[in-house]
């Protein structure tokens, strides 16, 4: 009975030091193998800035996140979600890059989940492509995801 009593206490103590694993305090990594930060920590999206030789006669929604950005010779491509509807982002878009000596090549509208407008200046090209976000969840960000594609002489991007 003695015996009984000694494992039963010792199993006690133990008790507390065998607590399920917080989620929060779980490490994880990614498919690359870098650490991830618990979602109860971790920010909901990384901050990217535009390139510092971003063009500034090349309009931006008012407020936007910046999705990513590839480059490879002679293109860059910035996605980023904006809010708004897609019908006033590429009304907005449209008169400013006129406004700014671009010369309208393209306009293409599917309703108001999409849209495609191209410009053309000084040797340069830039395409925008507005789609409707349609969030996963609820609690997902709505919005319109925008891509922005600039092509030309690398020196004048």
């Amino acid at each position: 009975m003695h015996r009984l009593l000694s494992i039963i206490v010792m199993f006690a103590a133990a008790l507390p030091g065998c607590r399920q694993a917080d989620p929060a305090a779980t490490i994880r990594f990614d498919a690359l193998g870098d650490r991830v930060e618990p979602a109860a920590t971790a920010p909901r999206r990384t901050v990217l800035a535009l390139p510092a030789d971003f063009p500034g006669d090349v309009h931006l929604p008012a407020r936007y996140a910046i999705d990513n950005i590839t480059e490879m010779p002679g293109t860059r491509i910035v996605n980023l979600l904006a809010e708004g509807q897609v019908g006033g982002l590429s009304h907005e878009t449209r008169r400013a890059m006129e406004a700014a000596g671009w010369q309208r090549r393209l306009i293409t509208q599917h309703g108001g989940d999409s849209a495609v407008l191209a410009f053309e200046k000084d040797g340069r090209s830039a395409l925008f492509a507005f789609d409707r976000n349609r969030p996963l969840q609820s609690s997902d960000e709505a919005g319109v995801i925008v891509s922005v594609q600039l092509q030309g002489n690398a020196t004048s991007l």
